[in-house]
């Protein structure tokens, strides 16, 4: 009889072992988190840092992976369509679910059903930069010499539909001005135009504008947030000059619709962390990320969140009567 209920005792542990679903264990193996834009950007920057950390947070290497192109759309669809086991998570930016779902006429995923979102981590600060020649300081009189020539003042951007040109367009259609579009194949070059003159002006991450203004190569008119910048004190916000608009473009982790609600919730608990983590706040700061008030918020809080962002861009790029073909 002994034999036997140890026999019993063993079948029934391995049955149970057998029962357990696949997120029992989660995660037992490298994650993949996916940047749909190139290696050495600075979203990828960024996104090392996240995997960094929350790496250390789940015990297992989180591996970061390039699928660029088309604006975003290769990488993002790529995600959209990976195994929803928790193992293909996706860092990104607003351009990705926000902004190319009302630009591009050939997205192939749906950016509110086909993703959960895990977390926002922040937004990076963008300025107006104009090159020196230019004969204005502050945002009211670069309107005003704006609207003296209508057309003829340019500016730089990364690309037809790129985060700068939908920014830009936004803010020359709240101004009631007109620039000249002048598209590069990056922001550095787009920024090297307005440093050497051959652009007036263009809309770029804080980080990449302020060294160059502190050295008197750009001068700095405004940055895109709610408040002042703490670490760049001196730089008045647009709001403060009269155009009430904050452009800043979130940054997330996101996980493929249909993963499993207990992987989601680990994730999203293990961001938290992650975020709130002094030294890993530090670091994003570094690269240029002003660190977002969501960091211990729900998925459902994080799903509005996104839903109202999908709603606000597409309003601006509407407005503004922007369209494009990757």
């Amino acid at each position: 009889m002994l034999i036997k209920d140890a026999v019993r005792v063993a079948v029934l542990s391995m049955t149970l072992v057998g029962s357990l679903p696949a997120w029992a264990d989660y995660p037992d193996h490298p994650i993949k988190m996916v940047v749909a834009w190139p290696s050495g950007g600075g979203t990828d920057n960024v996104a090392r840092i996240v995997a960094r950390y929350l790496g250390e947070r789940l015990n297992q290497q989180v591996v970061v992976e390039n699928r660029s192109g088309a604006s975003g759309l290769v990488g993002t669809e790529y995600v959209a369509r990976a195994a929803p086991d928790g193992y293909t998570i996706q860092y990104t930016v607003a351009d990705s679910h926000s902004i190319n779902p009302h630009v591009f006429s050939n997205v192939k995923y749906d950016a509110m059903k086909d993703f959960i979102p895990i977390a926002v981590v922040g937004a990076m600060p963008s300025v107006l930069a104009i090159n020196p020649k230019v004969p204005v300081n502050n945002l009211t009189q670069f309107i005003a010499y704006a609207k003296s020539q209508p057309g003829q003042l340019t500016y730089s951007t990364w690309g037809i539909g790129s985060g700068g040109h939908i920014r830009t367009e936004a803010f020359n259609d709240y101004a009631k001005i007109k620039m000249l579009h002048i598209p590069y194949q990056g922001s550095a070059p787009a920024f090297a135009a307005v440093v050497s003159g051959q652009v007036d002006a263009t809309i770029v991450p804080l980080s990449l504008a302020l060294a160059n203004a502190q050295a008197g190569r750009v001068k700095i008119l405004g940055v895109d947030t709610p408040q002042r910048v703490p670490s760049s004190n001196d730089v008045p916000t647009f709001t403060e000059q009269g155009i009430p608009l904050t452009l800043t473009f979130w940054q997330a982790v996101m996980v493929p619709a249909k993963t499993p609600d207990e992987v989601v919730n680990l994730l999203n608990k293990e961001m938290a962390a992650v975020l709130s983590n002094p030294e890993a706040k530090v670091a994003l700061n570094k690269a240029g990320v002003s660190v977002s008030n969501f960091g211990a918020s729900t998925v459902p809080e994080l799903k509005t969140y996104m839903q109202n962002e999908y709603v606000r861009w597409g309003g601006i790029i509407k407005s503004a009567g922007i369209t494009a073909q990757p």
